[in-house]
């Protein structure tokens, strides 16, 4: 066995996984806090009210957990207004939603019936089949 050969090995592994590690906590320090747009399937959202303290809608009412998302390494809890669901098709989707920004605040957000996507056809179809998702624009 040759000790020498080991020892590079084993540097150059430590110092792989030691690199990789770093450069994705880089990566994924962006995600912090509530993104400026969000993409929905083929439904855009823009940022409707300031950051709050807990999920409230600035129009009033007691908003209903509609599932979650995840934004790089984070799962984060989304909201709509009372009485909603998180349904499939776009045209009968909460024109208003609530995300959990992962810093101890929520984030209003409206969207607009019939805003053109974002996103080209081929990763609309994509974005749409993911089952009750919400995503993060780019």
């Amino acid at each position: 066995m040759n000790w020498r050969a080991l020892g590079c090995g084993t540097l150059a592994a430590a110092a792989f996984v030691g690199l990789g590690l770093l450069a994705m906590s880089m990566a994924f320090t962006r995600f912090e806090g509530c993104p400026t747009r969000l993409q929905w399937g083929d439904r855009t959202y823009d940022p409707a009210a300031s950051p709050a303290a807990s999920p409230s809608f600035a129009g009033g009412g007691k908003p209903v957990e509609i599932g979650s998302t995840l934004i790089g390494l984070t799962t984060r809890q989304v909201w709509g207004p009372p009485g909603s669901d998180a349904p499939a098709s776009a045209n009968v989707r909460p024109d208003r939603i609530i995300l959990d920004c992962a810093d101890g605040t929520f984030q209003e957000y409206r969207g607009a019936a019939g805003q053109p996507s974002a996103l080209p056809p081929f990763s609309r179809s994509w974005v749409a089949s993911a089952n009750r998702s919400v995503m993060p624009a780019t």
